[in-house]
């Protein structure tokens, strides 16, 4: 498989979940795949997102840069008014500056090669809301308007920059809340189950769209949004309604 040969990435978040999948993914099409995390793990490059002089020490190592692929995310689930400003502004700085600092560190490279894509994973959570999730809604909204805003842009100088957004992902960023979660579980098995497609998105489906709009065949794609949730954001599915005549 090639359909990245010849191409450089880098992709943050990637110790695990789904930027491990996608790293992997990638290397799997070809390319050369700098995964990057801010935990320490074998074959991963140390990188907190939020500092400028990280980003700095990655790319400058670097000889090209092709893809960017803005994976790195954090969650917090509570009501507007258990939320603390401090929480708030964290989630904002991982979710929304990150990606922000990446796209500027990647610019020069990318110019310099004629082009390049960058591919937020960004959420359905940003395109509809949902309560609880202030916070992270916020931050995924507002990397859609950094997208489009970047997107028109760098198109000139050849650089795509897209947003993929699942329903779901990294099982991980739930896990502080699980047990709490379990109390109110049939709701969040309704919301998965209202679908035009029931049930999770699995991590290999929302790589393969990173990899679709990295790759040259999405050439002529940016500014959009590429939703991964079985028609999540579409609306809900009720199935009775399809009985009646």
């Amino acid at each position: 498989m090639s359909r990245l040969a010849g191409k450089t990435a880098i992709v943050t978040g990637a110790a695990r979940g789904t930027g491990s999948v996608i790293a992997q993914m990638f290397r799997d099409e070809g390319a050369v795949v700098v995964a990057t995390d801010i935990a320490e793990d074998d074959g991963v490059v140390k990188l907190d997102v939020t500092n400028e002089a990280h980003w700095d020490e990655v790319v400058s190592g670097m000889d090209q840069v092709d893809v960017l692929v803005n994976n790195a995310a954090i969650l917090h689930l509570g009501s507007i008014e258990r939320t603390p400003a401090d929480v708030y502004r964290q989630v904002l700085d991982v979710n929304l500056v990150g990606p922000f600092l990446g796209m500027r560190a990647v610019i020069g490279p990318m110019k310099a090669a004629g082009g390049g894509s960058i591919v937020n994973i960004s959420s359905i959570d940003g395109l509809i809301g949902m309560n609880g999730i202030s916070a992270y809604g916020a931050s995924k909204f507002g990397l859609g308007g950094l997208m489009r805003c970047a997107a028109l842009e760098l198109g000139r100088s050849g650089i795509r920059v897209n947003n993929v957004c699942p329903a779901g992902g990294n099982p991980a960023m739930y896990a502080q809340w699980f047990d709490q979660m379990m109390a109110f579980m049939d709701e969040t098995a309704a919301y998965s189950a209202n679908r035009g497609i029931p049930g999770e998105v699995p991590l290999e489906g929302i790589a393969a769209a990173a990899l679709f709009l990295a790759s040259d065949e999405s050439s002529h794609i940016t500014g959009a949004d590429l939703p991964v949730d079985g028609g999540a954001a579409a609306g809900v599915y009720i199935g009775g309604i399809n009985s009646l005549e």
